[in-house]
Protein backbone atom coordinates (compact mmCIF):
# COMPACT_ATOMS: atom_id res chain seq x y z
CA UNK A 1 0.00 0.00 0.00
CA UNK A 2 0.99 3.65 -0.29
CA UNK A 3 1.65 5.83 2.75
CA UNK A 4 3.16 9.18 3.69
CA UNK A 5 6.11 8.37 5.90
CA UNK A 6 9.10 10.13 7.48
CA UNK A 7 12.13 8.68 9.26
CA UNK A 8 13.59 11.90 10.70
CA UNK A 9 12.26 15.24 11.89
CA UNK A 10 12.45 18.22 9.60
CA UNK A 11 10.70 20.33 6.99
CA UNK A 12 8.02 18.94 4.71
CA UNK A 13 10.67 17.56 2.36
CA UNK A 14 11.31 14.71 4.84
CA UNK A 15 7.90 13.29 3.89
CA UNK A 16 7.99 10.42 1.43
CA UNK A 17 5.16 8.85 -0.56
CA UNK A 18 6.23 5.22 -0.34
CA UNK A 19 5.18 1.63 -0.72
CA UNK A 20 4.92 -0.01 2.69
CA UNK A 21 3.56 -3.31 3.88
CA UNK A 22 -0.17 -3.32 4.49
CA UNK A 23 -0.74 -3.80 8.24
CA UNK A 24 -2.92 -6.49 9.76
CA UNK A 25 -5.26 -5.86 12.69
CA UNK A 26 -4.38 -7.53 15.99
CA UNK A 27 -6.68 -8.49 18.82
CA UNK A 28 -9.24 -5.76 19.45
CA UNK A 29 -8.22 -3.85 16.33
CA UNK A 30 -9.66 -3.13 12.90
CA UNK A 31 -8.09 -2.27 9.57
CA UNK A 32 -9.57 0.89 8.06
CA UNK A 33 -9.47 1.63 4.35
CA UNK A 34 -8.76 5.34 4.71
CA UNK A 35 -10.70 7.76 2.53
CA UNK A 36 -9.86 11.09 4.19
CA UNK A 37 -7.64 12.45 6.97
CA UNK A 38 -7.24 16.08 8.01
CA UNK A 39 -4.05 18.11 8.42
CA UNK A 40 -3.41 19.44 11.93
CA UNK A 41 -0.75 21.84 13.17
CA UNK A 42 0.42 20.13 16.35
CA UNK A 43 -0.26 16.42 15.79
CA UNK A 44 0.87 16.45 12.15
CA UNK A 45 3.10 19.40 11.27
CA UNK A 46 4.77 19.96 14.65
CA UNK A 47 5.21 16.21 15.17
CA UNK A 48 6.96 15.98 11.82
CA UNK A 49 9.10 19.05 12.51
CA UNK A 50 10.37 18.26 16.01
CA UNK A 51 7.96 16.03 17.92
CA UNK A 52 4.85 17.00 19.85
CA UNK A 53 6.08 16.93 23.47
CA UNK A 54 4.43 13.56 23.97
CA UNK A 55 7.49 11.33 24.05
CA UNK A 56 9.58 9.94 21.22
CA UNK A 57 7.92 9.37 17.86
CA UNK A 58 8.36 5.86 16.46
CA UNK A 59 10.44 5.99 13.27
CA UNK A 60 9.76 5.46 10.45
CA UNK A 61 6.49 7.22 11.17
CA UNK A 62 3.12 7.52 9.48
CA UNK A 63 1.18 10.51 10.81
CA UNK A 64 -2.50 11.33 10.52
CA UNK A 65 -4.57 11.52 13.70
CA UNK A 66 -8.17 11.58 12.48
CA UNK A 67 -8.77 9.30 9.49
CA UNK A 68 -12.18 8.27 8.23
CA UNK A 69 -13.07 5.42 5.89
CA UNK A 70 -14.60 1.98 5.92
CA UNK A 71 -13.56 -1.13 7.79
CA UNK A 72 -11.58 -3.54 5.60
CA UNK A 73 -10.84 -6.23 8.22
CA UNK A 74 -11.61 -6.92 11.86
CA UNK A 75 -9.11 -8.50 14.22
CA UNK A 76 -9.63 -11.28 16.75
CA UNK A 77 -12.11 -10.50 19.51
CA UNK A 78 -13.73 -7.54 17.77
CA UNK A 79 -17.52 -7.55 18.01
CA UNK A 80 -20.11 -5.06 16.82
CA UNK A 81 -18.14 -4.10 13.71
CA UNK A 82 -17.85 -5.70 10.30
CA UNK A 83 -16.11 -5.01 6.98
CA UNK A 84 -17.82 -2.25 5.04
CA UNK A 85 -18.90 -0.25 8.09
CA UNK A 86 -18.29 3.48 7.65
CA UNK A 87 -16.23 4.86 10.55
CA UNK A 88 -14.08 7.69 11.82
CA UNK A 89 -11.20 7.26 14.24
CA UNK A 90 -11.42 9.20 17.51
CA UNK A 91 -7.76 10.03 18.28
CA UNK A 92 -7.37 10.05 22.09
CA UNK A 93 -6.51 6.55 23.32
CA UNK A 94 -7.21 6.31 27.06
CA UNK A 95 -5.23 3.92 29.24
CA UNK A 96 -8.28 2.53 31.06
CA UNK A 97 -6.44 2.11 34.38
CA UNK A 98 -5.53 5.59 35.73
CA UNK A 99 -7.67 7.19 38.41
CA UNK A 100 -9.57 9.31 35.86
CA UNK A 101 -10.35 6.30 33.67
CA UNK A 102 -11.41 4.26 36.72
CA UNK A 103 -13.68 7.08 37.88
CA UNK A 104 -15.43 7.31 34.52
CA UNK A 105 -14.02 10.60 33.24
CA UNK A 106 -13.97 11.20 29.46
CA UNK A 107 -10.99 9.93 27.48
CA UNK A 108 -9.32 13.34 27.25
CA UNK A 109 -8.93 13.40 31.06
CA UNK A 110 -6.78 10.24 31.05
CA UNK A 111 -3.40 10.94 32.65
CA UNK A 112 -1.66 8.32 30.47
CA UNK A 113 -3.45 8.88 27.17
CA UNK A 114 -1.81 8.39 23.80
CA UNK A 115 -2.66 10.26 20.62
CA UNK A 116 -3.39 8.16 17.58
CA UNK A 117 -1.04 9.04 14.73
CA UNK A 118 1.50 10.59 17.12
CA UNK A 119 2.33 7.85 19.61
CA UNK A 120 1.02 5.23 17.20
CA UNK A 121 1.20 4.86 13.46
CA UNK A 122 -1.58 6.89 11.89
CA UNK A 123 -3.92 7.39 8.99
CA UNK A 124 -1.85 9.03 6.24
CA UNK A 125 -2.01 5.80 4.29
CA UNK A 126 -4.35 3.73 2.17
CA UNK A 127 -4.93 1.45 5.16
CA UNK A 128 -4.53 2.07 8.89
CA UNK A 129 -4.92 -0.13 11.96
CA UNK A 130 -6.86 1.33 14.87
CA UNK A 131 -8.29 -0.02 18.14
CA UNK A 132 -11.96 -0.86 17.71
CA UNK A 133 -12.60 1.16 20.86
CA UNK A 134 -11.65 4.34 18.96
CA UNK A 135 -14.26 4.01 16.22
CA UNK A 136 -17.19 6.37 15.74
CA UNK A 137 -19.89 5.13 13.32
CA UNK A 138 -20.72 7.35 10.34
CA UNK A 139 -24.22 7.61 8.86
CA UNK A 140 -24.35 7.40 5.08
CA UNK A 141 -25.05 11.14 4.76
CA UNK A 142 -21.85 12.15 6.59
CA UNK A 143 -18.96 12.39 4.15
CA UNK A 144 -15.53 11.05 5.00
CA UNK A 145 -14.08 14.55 4.53
CA UNK A 146 -16.55 16.04 7.02
CA UNK A 147 -15.81 13.27 9.51
CA UNK A 148 -12.04 13.79 9.22
CA UNK A 149 -12.53 17.53 9.73
CA UNK A 150 -14.34 16.88 13.02
CA UNK A 151 -11.69 14.67 14.62
CA UNK A 152 -9.43 17.28 16.25
CA UNK A 153 -10.50 20.89 15.67
CA UNK A 154 -14.26 20.62 16.03
CA UNK A 155 -14.20 17.97 18.76
CA UNK A 156 -11.71 19.95 20.85
CA UNK A 157 -13.62 23.21 20.40
CA UNK A 158 -16.99 21.66 21.18
CA UNK A 159 -15.71 20.07 24.39
CA UNK A 160 -14.50 23.42 25.71
CA UNK A 161 -17.61 25.26 24.62
CA UNK A 162 -20.20 22.71 25.74
CA UNK A 163 -18.61 20.82 28.62
CA UNK A 164 -16.30 23.43 30.15
CA UNK A 165 -17.71 26.91 29.45
CA UNK A 166 -21.33 25.69 29.15
CA UNK A 167 -22.17 28.19 26.42
CA UNK A 168 -25.86 29.02 25.93
CA UNK A 169 -28.00 31.21 23.71
CA UNK A 170 -27.80 33.90 26.40
CA UNK A 171 -24.05 34.34 25.88
CA UNK A 172 -21.97 36.72 23.82
CA UNK A 173 -18.92 34.76 22.65
CA UNK A 174 -15.58 36.26 21.61
CA UNK A 175 -13.65 34.03 19.16
CA UNK A 176 -9.96 34.79 18.70
CA UNK A 177 -8.20 33.44 15.61
CA UNK A 178 -11.56 33.01 13.94
CA UNK A 179 -10.02 32.14 10.57
CA UNK A 180 -8.13 29.03 11.76
CA UNK A 181 -9.40 25.48 12.16
CA UNK A 182 -10.55 25.76 15.78
CA UNK A 183 -11.66 29.37 15.32
CA UNK A 184 -13.92 28.54 12.39
CA UNK A 185 -15.34 25.67 14.44
CA UNK A 186 -15.98 28.04 17.37
CA UNK A 187 -17.86 30.50 15.18
CA UNK A 188 -20.04 27.75 13.70
CA UNK A 189 -20.68 26.00 17.00
CA UNK A 190 -21.33 29.25 18.84
CA UNK A 191 -24.02 30.13 16.31
CA UNK A 192 -25.39 26.58 16.50
CA UNK A 193 -25.88 27.10 20.26
CA UNK A 194 -27.57 30.42 19.52
CA UNK A 195 -24.99 32.74 21.07
CA UNK A 196 -24.04 36.16 19.74
CA UNK A 197 -20.58 35.75 18.20
CA UNK A 198 -17.92 38.47 17.99
CA UNK A 199 -14.98 37.23 15.92
CA UNK A 200 -11.39 38.46 15.60
CA UNK A 201 -9.18 37.47 12.67
CA UNK A 202 -6.59 39.03 10.37
CA UNK A 203 -6.89 39.56 6.63
CA UNK A 204 -9.96 41.15 5.06
CA UNK A 205 -10.83 38.04 3.07
CA UNK A 206 -10.91 35.97 6.25
CA UNK A 207 -13.06 38.61 7.92
CA UNK A 208 -15.54 38.31 5.06
CA UNK A 209 -15.59 34.52 5.28
CA UNK A 210 -16.25 34.72 9.03
CA UNK A 211 -19.18 37.04 8.37
CA UNK A 212 -20.55 34.55 5.87
CA UNK A 213 -20.41 31.88 8.59
CA UNK A 214 -22.77 34.00 10.68
CA UNK A 215 -20.52 35.97 13.02
CA UNK A 216 -22.47 38.97 14.28
CA UNK A 217 -19.49 41.32 14.27
CA UNK A 218 -15.92 40.86 13.02
CA UNK A 219 -12.75 42.71 14.02
CA UNK A 220 -9.11 42.64 12.88
CA UNK A 221 -6.39 41.76 15.37
CA UNK A 222 -4.17 44.09 13.32
CA UNK A 223 -6.22 46.97 14.72
CA UNK A 224 -4.39 47.99 17.94
CA UNK A 225 -7.76 48.88 19.50
CA UNK A 226 -9.58 45.65 18.64
CA UNK A 227 -10.21 44.85 22.31
CA UNK A 228 -11.71 48.30 22.88
CA UNK A 229 -13.99 47.84 19.90
CA UNK A 230 -15.10 44.43 21.21
CA UNK A 231 -16.06 46.02 24.53
CA UNK A 232 -17.82 48.85 22.70
CA UNK A 233 -19.85 46.30 20.74
CA UNK A 234 -21.17 44.99 24.06
CA UNK A 235 -22.10 48.43 25.35
CA UNK A 236 -19.00 48.44 27.55
CA UNK A 237 -20.12 45.40 29.53
CA UNK A 238 -17.81 42.87 27.89
CA UNK A 239 -18.40 39.41 26.51
CA UNK A 240 -19.70 36.62 28.74
CA UNK A 241 -17.41 33.99 27.18
CA UNK A 242 -14.19 33.94 25.15
CA UNK A 243 -12.39 31.27 23.15
CA UNK A 244 -8.68 31.95 22.71
CA UNK A 245 -6.21 29.36 21.42
CA UNK A 246 -3.73 32.00 20.25
CA UNK A 247 -2.02 32.18 23.62
CA UNK A 248 0.47 34.74 24.82
CA UNK A 249 -0.11 37.47 22.23
CA UNK A 250 -3.86 37.77 22.74
CA UNK A 251 -5.04 35.96 25.87
CA UNK A 252 -4.51 38.89 28.30
CA UNK A 253 -6.59 41.12 26.00
CA UNK A 254 -9.25 38.42 25.71
CA UNK A 255 -9.47 38.36 29.51
CA UNK A 256 -9.81 42.17 29.48
CA UNK A 257 -12.80 41.76 27.14
CA UNK A 258 -14.67 39.55 29.64
CA UNK A 259 -17.66 40.87 31.53
CA UNK A 260 -18.02 40.32 35.25
CA UNK A 261 -18.39 36.58 35.91
CA UNK A 262 -17.21 35.88 32.38
CA UNK A 263 -15.36 32.73 31.43
CA UNK A 264 -12.58 31.94 28.99
CA UNK A 265 -11.84 28.51 27.52
CA UNK A 266 -8.53 27.58 25.92
CA UNK A 267 -6.85 24.44 24.60
CA UNK A 268 -3.81 25.80 22.78
CA UNK A 269 -1.23 28.55 22.43
CA UNK A 270 -0.19 29.04 18.82
CA UNK A 271 1.61 32.35 19.54
CA UNK A 272 3.27 31.23 22.78
CA UNK A 273 2.53 29.59 26.10
CA UNK A 274 3.63 32.06 28.77
CA UNK A 275 0.97 34.58 29.81
CA UNK A 276 0.98 37.28 32.51
CA UNK A 277 -2.38 38.06 34.13
CA UNK A 278 -3.46 40.29 36.99
CA UNK A 279 -4.85 37.89 39.58
CA UNK A 280 -6.79 40.70 41.27
CA UNK A 281 -8.64 41.36 38.04
CA UNK A 282 -9.60 37.69 37.93
CA UNK A 283 -10.88 37.24 41.46
CA UNK A 284 -12.45 40.67 41.84
CA UNK A 285 -14.47 40.10 38.67
CA UNK A 286 -15.26 36.43 39.34
CA UNK A 287 -13.54 35.37 36.12
CA UNK A 288 -13.36 31.65 35.30
CA UNK A 289 -10.56 30.23 33.16
CA UNK A 290 -11.08 26.78 31.65
CA UNK A 291 -8.07 24.98 30.24
CA UNK A 292 -8.38 21.53 28.70
CA UNK A 293 -6.96 19.18 26.10
CA UNK A 294 -8.76 17.59 23.15
CA UNK A 295 -12.38 16.48 23.43
CA UNK A 296 -14.12 13.22 24.21
CA UNK A 297 -15.37 10.44 21.98
CA UNK A 298 -18.91 11.40 23.02
CA UNK A 299 -18.23 14.96 21.82
CA UNK A 300 -17.14 13.66 18.43
CA UNK A 301 -20.18 11.37 18.14
CA UNK A 302 -22.46 14.31 18.98
CA UNK A 303 -20.84 16.39 16.24
CA UNK A 304 -21.32 13.57 13.73
CA UNK A 305 -24.99 13.69 14.68
CA UNK A 306 -25.10 17.45 14.05
CA UNK A 307 -23.66 16.90 10.56
CA UNK A 308 -26.10 14.06 9.85
CA UNK A 309 -29.02 16.25 10.93
CA UNK A 310 -27.92 19.16 8.74
CA UNK A 311 -27.11 21.42 11.69
CA UNK A 312 -23.37 21.63 11.00
CA UNK A 313 -21.32 21.69 7.80
CA UNK A 314 -17.58 21.56 8.65
CA UNK A 315 -15.62 24.05 6.60
CA UNK A 316 -13.02 22.44 4.34
CA UNK A 317 -10.64 24.98 2.83
CA UNK A 318 -8.85 22.66 0.43
CA UNK A 319 -8.34 19.05 -0.52
CA UNK A 320 -5.09 17.38 -1.53
CA UNK A 321 -4.45 13.83 -2.69
CA UNK A 322 -2.45 11.75 -0.23
CA UNK A 323 0.68 11.98 -2.38
CA UNK A 324 0.62 15.80 -1.92
CA UNK A 325 0.80 15.71 1.90
CA UNK A 326 3.92 17.91 1.94
CA UNK A 327 2.13 20.58 -0.04
CA UNK A 328 -0.87 20.34 2.31
CA UNK A 329 1.38 20.73 5.36
CA UNK A 330 3.00 23.81 3.84
CA UNK A 331 -0.42 25.27 3.06
CA UNK A 332 -1.37 24.92 6.73
CA UNK A 333 1.91 26.46 7.89
CA UNK A 334 1.41 29.45 5.57
CA UNK A 335 -1.86 30.30 7.40
CA UNK A 336 -3.32 31.10 3.99
CA UNK A 337 -6.34 28.91 4.63
CA UNK A 338 -9.80 29.13 6.16
CA UNK A 339 -11.08 26.06 7.97
CA UNK A 340 -9.73 22.55 7.55
CA UNK A 341 -7.28 21.07 5.05
CA UNK A 342 -8.00 17.45 4.14
CA UNK A 343 -6.02 14.71 2.44
CA UNK A 344 -8.14 12.43 0.30
CA UNK A 345 -7.13 8.83 -0.27
CA UNK A 346 -8.02 6.62 -3.20
CA UNK A 347 -7.44 2.90 -3.16
CA UNK A 348 -5.68 3.03 -6.52
CA UNK A 349 -3.09 5.65 -5.46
Amino acid sequence: MKAIIFDRHGDSDVLGYRDVERPSPGAGEVLVAVRAVSVNHGPDVETRQRGFSMGAVEMPHIGGVDPAGEIAEVGPGVTGWRPGDRVAVYPVIACGVCEFCRDGFPENYCSNSRLYGVQTQGGRAQFAVAPASQLVPLPDNVSYEAAAALGVAYTTTWHGMNQRARLTANDTLLVMGAGGGCGVAAVQLGKLVGARVLAVTGSEWKQQRVRELGADEVFSYRDPDWAGKVRAATGGRGVTAAFDNAGSETLPSSVDCLARAGRLFCSGGTTGFEVMLDVRQLYRNLISLYFYVQGSKADMAELVGFVADGKLDPVVDSRYPLRAAAEADDKLSSQDHFGRIVLTVEGSE
